[in-house]
């Protein structure tokens, strides 16, 4: 069985603000890397995730994305022993500090694709409820689903 995430960030500043030049500029290639790494599955286009946040209510400043792997330990390894760990490391010079969990995890089908709408519920149900089949966070929470 695969696994569908969803993580998400506000953004200090804009996108087209020049203190966020780096970390845009740097967008592409990171996902790329992504795209490449074993055990990547897929990623929901950007002007999709761009439209369902704009139909959530939300501003450019709401970063957030959606994708599927073939296990947690794939996206693991890609999440912190890449160039995106070294972003990641460096999260608070471009975003803000937000209450509640910024990752949700679930088991899926290969071949599913989950929609930006649907992970932010689970999202939610994370906060609210904790880590379940719905979903859940990192370390050991992943409710054997590797």
């Amino acid at each position: 069985m695969a696994i569908a995430q969803m993580n998400w960030g506000r953004m200090k500043f804009a996108p087209n603000d020049a203190r966020a030049r780096e970390f845009m500029g740097n967008l592409a290639t990171v996902y790329e890397l992504a795209e490449q790494h074993p055990g990547f599955i897929w990623r929901i286009p950007d002007g999709v995730i761009t439209s369902e946040l704009s139909s959530k209510g939300f501003d450019n400043r709401m970063s957030a994305t959606v994708s599927v792997w073939q296990g947690v330990e794939a996206l693991r390894d890609y999440t912190f022993n890449t160039m995106h760990g070294a972003f990641l490391n460096r999260t608070s010079e471009w975003f803000e500090k937000v209450e509640g969990p910024q990752l949700v995890i679930w088991a899926v089908n290969a071949d599913s694709r989950p929609s930006f709408l649907d992970a932010w519920d689970r999202l939610q149900h994370l906060k609210l409820n904790g880590p379940s089949e719905k979903g859940y966070g990192w370390p050991a929470q992943n409710h054997g689903q590797q």
